[in-house]
């Protein structure tokens, strides 16, 4: 099945404070491409992968949803939810900030 993908504002905004955080306090901007680069590739992923992962039982989780998922990519957890042919990608934040 395709997906349509879509970023929340606060997933758009949590994207730029990696980025900014990656290019501006570890002083290392092609990284910062790089993550930029493969999480967008993740999140794309989701287009034709988004109902592969399983229905996430984590609280900080579920608050996005009955139906929330989550797909990992290099130590941060990509939030999202399935609503008949769209994914909206809600957070994306460091997998230690949810609590289990």
């Amino acid at each position: 099945m395709f997906y349509r993908v879509t970023l929340s504002k606060q997933a758009k905004f949590d994207i730029e404070k990696v980025y900014d955080y990656i290019e501006q306090m570890l002083f290392a901007p092609l990284a910062a491409e790089n993550f930029l680069r493969d999480i967008y590739h993740c999140i794309a992923n989701l287009e034709t992968h988004a109902s592969i992962y399983a229905i996430s039982m984590y609280q900080d989780v579920l608050r996005y949803g009955i139906n929330a998922r989550t797909v990992n990519y290099n130590g941060f957890t990509i939030i999202y939810t399935i609503h008949r042919r769209y994914v909206l990608v809600h957070r994306i934040i460091h997998g230690s900030l949810i609590k289990k």
